[in-house]
């Protein structure tokens, strides 16, 4: 059947059940999808107008024919469509990001948007260089500097949120480089002087600070963890922080490996060590080395583990990646057709991001330094040949001085610090956020006290 509605213009609409691409009506000379008409529809009924077009619809039990409208807008209309009224919020809350089907069929249009579209651009400019380390989760993008401290920006608008010194206060050294790692409520950083601190993320308190692997040995590699933050020195030695009584605390010190420590990661109860001669997997469980039938030998500059897999860059030491599974000791995969070396290596559950390593100085020559980013299930799937293998890359002018550029991601976005910018591209554009310049705490106040200052000369002169 179809309902008739008269439009305060006196102009008649008719639904019918048809398919939604073909339900188009005119109106005032517009064509108008359903979409647009159920905007009309709300619209009215908040400005007190007879309209529940939307209500019979609930009312004939047809939840699923909204949802499938829903699933079919665009992520920006979607989301905009949360701010209509409070029923089609709860709708869309319930029926679309609860429902594990309709979850399915938004997580696979997000994976689409990554491989097949072009993303939304915002680029921060923080007038600092020196980017030595970079992470994020979906609500801080953390950036950690060379001269022993980091500093915390919102995902959303760049705003400079605070800043983290990952080293003694007494300490300015131009030559501490700081690595991060994120967990769900706290920060974790060390330095290459041997600092580990833990910070709290809502708001950069710091928890624990200590240079618990000794006074003069490096830390390389820190893991952040709902249950435990694990960190890895340069004599080999493992030291597992865990909260104690609200008070975090080292509980366990695993000294088993000989191998210089050049970086780490976990997942769950493993745990992986890269070193310059091979990658040992750990039992945290049993705080000790899993004995295996022969090494994994290979040079790690930087690595990312998801068991039983260790995705492995080389920096300066070898071109492309390696992906090995820890079980078996074997090599899964070698992706180097590119002739490239990396030097970082991220992977957020779905895709695996690769940074090239910078081996030119700034204006030596016009060539661009790349980002690339793999579909992580293909890299691991033995059927696929390397050369088919799907691929998006991204370049960027290298930074002074030997600088590197960096990129990571979350679910939605690629993060890359270039120069002295963070760049945004987010895949799932639900929103359009313009670029802008990232102002600093303490350009922020002398700006306040300007303001301040200005307001109180107009008062006087009035």
């Amino acid at each position: 059947r179809s309902v008739k509605y008269e439009h305060p213009r006196k102009q008649h609409i008719n639904i019918s059940h048809q398919p939604l691409r073909q339900q188009q009506h005119r109106v005032g000379g517009n064509f108008l999808s359903v979409f647009q008409l159920f905007c009309i529809f709300t619209r009215m009924e908040t400005e007190g107008m007879e309209c529940d077009i939307m209500n019979r619809l609930f009312d004939l039990d047809l939840d699923e024919l909204i949802q499938n409208i829903f699933l079919n807008l665009d992520p920006l209309s979607l989301k905009s469509c949360k701010c209509v009224s409070s029923e089609w919020f709860h709708f869309i809350q319930n029926r679309l990001w609860n429902s594990k089907p309709a979850k399915k069929q938004l997580h696979n249009r997000l994976i689409n948007q990554w491989k097949f579209s072009e993303p939304f651009l915002t680029e921060y400019e923080q007038e600092m260089m020196g980017v030595n380390f970079l992470v994020c989760d979906d609500d801080i993008i953390v950036c950690g500097y060379t001269w022993g401290q980091a500093r915390v920006h919102d995902v959303d608008t760049g705003e400079l949120r605070y800043q983290l010194q990952c080293n003694s206060q007494s300490l300015r050294d131009d030559d501490d480089g700081v690595q991060l790692d994120l967990g769900r409520t706290v920060i974790g950083s060390v330095t290459d002087n041997g600092f580990v601190s833990i910070w709290e993320k809502t708001d950069g308190s710091l928890l624990y600070q200590a240079k618990h692997h000794g006074e003069h040995q490096s830390v390389f590699g820190i893991k952040v963890t709902d249950e435990y933050v694990l960190t890895g020195g340069g004599d080999g030695s493992l030291i597992m922080l865990e909260k104690v009584e609200g008070v975090w605390k080292i509980t366990h010190e695993m000294f088993e490996n000989r191998d210089g420590v050049t970086h780490i990661d976990a997942d769950g109860k493993w745990a992986v060590t890269g070193s310059r001669q091979s990658i040992k997997l750990w039992d945290l469980e049993e705080h000790k080395i899993v004995k295996s039938v022969k090494a994994v030998k290979v040079k790690v500059w930087m690595l990312s583990f998801t068991y039983p897999y260790a995705y492995v860059v080389g920096g300066e030491d070898w071109n492309g990646v390696q992906i090995w599974d820890l079980n078996k000791c074997e090599l899964v995969r070698y992706v180097a057709e590119d002739g490239k070396p990396f030097h970082n290596v991220h992977f957020n559950g779905c895709f695996l991001t690769v940074s090239e390593f910078n081996i030119t100085w700034r204006g030596e020559n016009d060539e661009k330094v790349t980002v690339a980013v793999y579909d992580a299930l293909e890299l691991l799937d033995k059927k696929i040949e390397t050369k088919t293998l799907w691929k998006k890359t991204f370049e960027y002018s290298p930074g002074a001085y030997f600088e590197q550029i960096n990129a990571v991601s979350n679910k939605t976005s690629l993060i890359v610090t270039h120069d002295t910018n963070i760049s945004i591209l987010n895949f799932w554009k639900d929103r359009k956020i313009p670029s802008s310049e990232v102002v600093p705490a303490e350009k922020k106040m002398k700006i306040g006290k300007l303001k301040s200052l200005f307001q109180r000369w107009m008062r006087k002169t009035k």
